[in-house]
């Protein structure tokens, strides 16, 4: 499976302060659980968005973690979003306990960036449908 750029589309918000970046197949089939990966961030200028230090860390979070998981087929992450300090990942997946080890595995590799996790079991989809 090949990742493309061309998979991602910016949705309109209501908010100047806000990037909502969201796959543009959002087929969830057989991943029906979702995990809300969240971290609070320090607010680095006028339109609430994370320093650069901040963005490099979960760029790599995203393209050299999560891609490959997705690439195993143990994950889909279908959605990004910044608001207002807080950066969240939208990601469904089988298994949320494996999912979830895995994810902390990348993690933990930086104490400055904590997160908290939101699972939604039998999700299917409906908090992404939600959100765009």
């Amino acid at each position: 499976m090949v990742i493309n750029e061309d998979t991602w589309e910016l949705v309109t918000t209501d908010s100047i302060n806000q990037l909502l970046r969201v796959k543009k197949d959002i087929d969830v089939k057989d991943f029906d659980t979702l995990i809300v990966v969240k971290h609070n961030f320090h607010v680095a200028d006028d339109i609430m968005f994370p320093d650069p230090a901040c963005l490099s860390f979960f760029t790599a979070f995203e393209k050299n973690h999560l891609e490959k998981l997705e690439e195993k087929e143990l994950l889909k992450l279908k959605a990004v979003d910044i608001k207002e300090g807080v950066m969240q990942f939208y990601i469904y997946c089988k298994n949320y306990k494996e999912t979830i080890e895995k994810l902390i595995l990348f993690l933990k590799t930086n104490s400055l960036y904590e997160c908290d996790f939101e699972v939604l079991v039998e999700d299917k989809g409906a908090r992404l449908k939600s959100l765009i």
